[in-house]
């Protein structure tokens, strides 16, 4: 039985990554008592066990119907052709080709347990191999290494598929490998990689450059970082998966011959975490999925080389055939030519408004020394920069053409109509209100951004609201496309339509799934129309949660404490044409919240609860004919109140007048509103503006 790639993408599955360490490290800032999770998955076999239980189940299928077949038991040697991109910016992390070629020679050297190399253990040879490919996908010469500069190699891992828009390969063809300079900043994160099943222009792994091989920027490490990860692009687990566990095949790492471990082991310990097994023997710590030091691993155990093969003859099927290995290069009998310039390139957007720049990325391969761009219409209309900014001050659709050389030649590339130039219209003028009380969602211009097609956002109406009887929803419960983003697109605005300094705020409700794992809900402002955008505001963990804990969906009740973002949008005032983003970064949490969206004036910064000066009541709300504000004052103030509807058009006002201290009511007739939804209600007194929404029916 043969299983393609192709036929079983079952899934998004979880991008599962590691913690690693170098010789002399010192584990004791991610250890498991310390309270830091080490690796993202284990947060996926926290949270969505029964999802990866169903890619467990494929590739049990094909242990079980193949128990006694020869492919399994073969000694044939399974080449797989690889492409490495590495993605810098001028620093230390662009790092040599001696430096990827030690990587691809550790891998080998771990994998085939060559003698006398530090991967002759007391393991196995698992009978594959790694090879730098020396075919492009569209048949060009390549040495199977991509250089591109780019911001993006200080890494966020909710950012995956932004590399992939670099560059990427056919998965089914190349093992795609990334080396960056950083991974979410200072978090300790070394490495990362997919598990068999996930999405396919987000397969591979991603390595900080400082581990990636043995010499140069990674003389410290001894690449094993790199080891570890694929070995879960296999479809291996930790071997202190689920710890102990009752059963040493069924229960851990699915593993018969690897003991149980009980937690992550670091440095390199005598130790017997477990004795469940018979015979009772030492943990494994110079196992490769382990998390001890480099210098303590050097073994793959036949269980291991088993589940591997059980991956590459289902999932993987497609990359390691002849067929593949001939059209990569990767035969031994393909003698490779002398590669010429290769003339390539990529932007951060083909579509722009008109004197908005564009940054235009050169990902040209075989070491190319020099570039000459031709931009016409544009601004420079020609450049020789390694990457250049350029602006075009008319309409239109533009080509791009790239000249890129190297030490054996030059070539040659024209993408017609690459760049269209449109008209930037001015925004919304402000206020803009939303609390998702229709039936239609998204409501009121807002688009939703949902790459992967999967969980995103959607209407709800079973929570308790912070007003109002619907809110924003999303499920990252049962989501395990993990790193995943998915984004509220609020309309364009014209930020300087706002009658004072502008803000955006909204309320949310969040809680976690567990204690030790977290999604995070970004902000996020273009003012190129869409291009770039900058951050506004980040809440993760603790920060985050406005509910208890729970395993079950959390659904926000009477008891529930809406969180308010207040944003203040005074440094972007002078925008005419602002998009905003909400943006929820799945980690396998919990449900998150959004409601009461406002864009304008500070109108949410005060309400009934925040501000002891007067206190402020809609009733009866909602409302059907006539409803009534109920304010308290404490001393005389100058009063007036402004009503919204749901697309920020003023409905009902009146003038401003003086009022003594005490009770006050309006009535305020809401048939003349003209049709029923939602509205917002400004009530100023004195120098502070409060605001309440109504529902009219």
């Amino acid at each position: 039985m043969k299983l393609t790639s192709k036929r079983y993408q079952l899934f998004s599955l979880i991008i599962s990554c590691v913690f690693n360490f170098s010789l002399n490290s010192i584990s004791q800032n991610f250890h498991e008592d310390n309270h830091i999770v080490p690796c993202y998955f284990d947060n996926y076999r926290h949270q969505n066990r029964q999802f990866i239980m169903q890619s467990e189940e494929v590739i049990q299928s094909y242990l079980k119907e193949s128990a006694q077949s020869s492919e399994i038991k073969s000694n044939h040697v399974k080449i797989i052709p690889v492409v490495v991109h590495i993605i810098h910016n001028g620093g230390t992390e662009n790092i040599s080709d001696a430096q990827i070629q030690s990587q691809i020679d550790v891998l080998n050297e771990d994998f085939r347990k060559i003698s006398g190399t530090n991967g002759d253990g007391n393991g196995i040879d698992t009978e594959v191999e790694f090879c730098l490919a020396k075919i492009t996908p569209d048949g060009q010469c390549t040495n199977g290494i991509v250089r591109i500069q780019s911001t993006l190699t200080n890494h966020l891992t909710y950012q995956r598929s932004m590399l992939k828009n670099l560059s990427y390969w056919d998965n089914d063809r190349y093992l795609n490998m990334y080396v960056v300079k950083t991974i979410n900043g200072n978090s300790g994160i070394l490495g990362y990689s997919s598990f068999p099943g996930g999405p396919d222009d987000e397969d591979g792994i991603v390595v900080r450059h400082n581990f990636f091989g043995r010499t140069g920027t990674a003389s410290a490490s001894l690449g094993r970082t790199t080891t570890h990860e694929i070995s879960h692009w296999f479809g291996l687990y930790h071997t202190f998966n689920n710890g102990c566990g009752a059963d040493v095949c069924s229960d851990g790492d699915y593993v018969c011959d690897t003991p149980p471990v009980a937690s992550p082991n670091f440095n390199c310990p005598t130790i017997n975490s477990c004795s469940n097994e018979f015979p009772d023997v030492y943990d494994q710590i110079q196992n490769y999925l382990d998390y001890t030091n480099d210098a303590c691993k050097n073994m793959f155990t036949a269980g291991q080389k088993t589940r591997m093969n059980a991956t590459l003859n289902t999932f993987r099927w497609d990359i390691w055939q002849y067929s593949n290995i001939w059209s990569t290069g990767c035969d031994s009998n393909y003698v490779s030519p002398i590669c010429n310039a290769v003339a390539d390139f990529t932007s951060n957007a083909q579509t722009v408004c008109l004197g908005n720049p564009i940054v235009f990325t050169n990902k040209s391969l075989n070491n190319c020394t020099t570039y000459q761009w031709y931009f016409p219409g544009g601004s420079p209309s020609v450049s020789n920069a390694v990457n250049p900014t350029v602006t075009y001050a008319t309409l239109g659709s533009f080509d791009v053409s790239l000249v890129a050389t190297n030490s054996f030649g030059s070539d040659s590339v024209t993408f017609t109509n690459f760049i269209t130039i449109t008209d930037p219209s001015i925004g919304q003028v402000l206020p803009f209100s939303e609390g998702f009380e229709t039936s239609d969602f998204p409501p009121n211009g807002i688009v939703i951004d949902n790459p992967d097609t999967g969980i995103t956002w959607e209407l709800d109406s079973v929570a308790v609201q912070y007003s109002g009887n619907g809110s924003a929803k999303i499920n990252n419960l049962i989501n395990t496309n993990y790193g995943q983003s998915d984004a509220l697109i609020l309309p364009s605005f014209d930020l300087t339509s706002s009658s004072d300094s502008p803000f955006l705020s909204f309320r949310w409700a969040y809680a976690k799934s567990d204690p030790s794992y977290s999604d995070e809900l970004i902000v996020l402002i273009s003012t190129d129309c869409g291009v770039n955008f900058t951050q506004l505001f980040y809440r993760t963990g603790s920060a985050l949660v406005t509910g208890p804990t729970q395993t079950t969906p959390y659904i926000p009740d009477n008891s529930t404490v809406w969180k308010l973002a207040n944003i203040d949008l005074t440094s972007y005032a002078s925008f005419t044409n602002a998009i905003f983003k909400i943006v929820n970064v799945t980690d396998g949490g919990n449900n998150l919240y959004i409601d009461n969206i406002n864009v304008g004036s500070n109108i949410l910064g005060i309400d009934e609860k925040e501000y002891s000066g007067f206190m402020l009541n809609i009733s009866p709300n909602p409302a059907s004919s006539v409803t009534s504000i109920q304010y308290n004052l404490q001393k005389s103030e100058i009063v007036s109140y402004e009503i919204y509807n749901a697309i920020g058009q003023l409905v009902s006002s009146n003038q401003e007048s003086l009022e003594e201290s005490g009770n006050h009511e309006i009535l305020i007739n809401t048939e003349t509103f003209g049709s029923s939804s939602f509205y917002l209600i400004k009530i100023k007194i004195g120098d502070k503006i409060l605001s309440k929404k109504i529902v009219v029916y």
